[in-house]
């Protein structure tokens, strides 16, 4: 028996499903450079089609409301925002189609439930300064939490800072999280440098 204010809903990350992956001013995630060869080599849509939310949002959550879930949890493409992930100044455009979403969400009276980093690094914060391994990461993560603050308050309630910190524990998912392209270099120190990083920035976004 579920409380009548429990609330049914679906979840997504972005480069699972927005594809557009250069469009509107968007620069590569590492994700982008990781699934691409992966992927082509089974038949699966790369992260630059993914299922083209970014062209078909309406129709998307027309058919969440018709399903009748009333919350979405997606996360928000970090190089779409910020394309390289250290500029001073968002993407605007990247941040109109969040605005959209967010909107088209809110006409069918679903809550929108914002991951802010899902395993999705700007490829040049990885190339630059090795990814979550670098305490600089804080403060840019910091500058893109703000942005999506004060952006949507009082259009978003619900947040989460990062989507399963603790996969860093595990070498394949280092790989991801920390936005290590070289599997070699996933050594115990690296991996548990990138997740006190991380925990660190969390921390600082709630506050």
């Amino acid at each position: 028996m579920f409380r009548e204010d429990f609330v049914w809903g679906v979840a997504s990350s972005a480069y699972q499903v927005e594809g557009a992956a250069y469009e509107d001013g968007k620069k590569a995630s590492q994700q982008d450079v990781i699934n691409k060869e992966n992927y082509e080599k089974r038949g699966f849509a790369t992260a630059d089609i993914a299922s083209d939310q970014y062209h078909h949002y309406k129709e998307d959550i027309a058919m969440l409301a018709e399903m009748g879930f009333k919350v979405y949890r997606f996360s928000i493409s970090w190089s779409r925002v910020f394309p390289n992930g250290d500029e001073e100044t968002p993407n605007e455009e990247g941040l109109k189609f969040y605005d959209n979403v967010i909107d088209e969400l809110r006409k069918y009276n679903i809550e929108p439930l914002i991951t802010i980093s899902h395993y999705e690094n700007p490829l040049h914060l990885s190339l630059e300064y090795g990814g979550w391994k670098s305490r600089k990461m804080i403060d840019f993560y910091l500058r893109f939490a703000k942005v999506l603050f004060e952006r949507y308050k009082g259009k978003v309630k619900y947040w989460l800072t990062f989507n399963e910190i603790n996969m860093l524990t595990q070498d394949f998912g280092a790989v991801f999280c920390a936005g290590m392209l070289d599997p070699e270099d996933v050594c115990e120190q690296s991996r548990y440098q990138a997740m006190h990083h991380q925990l660190v920035a969390s921390a600082r976004a709630v506050s």
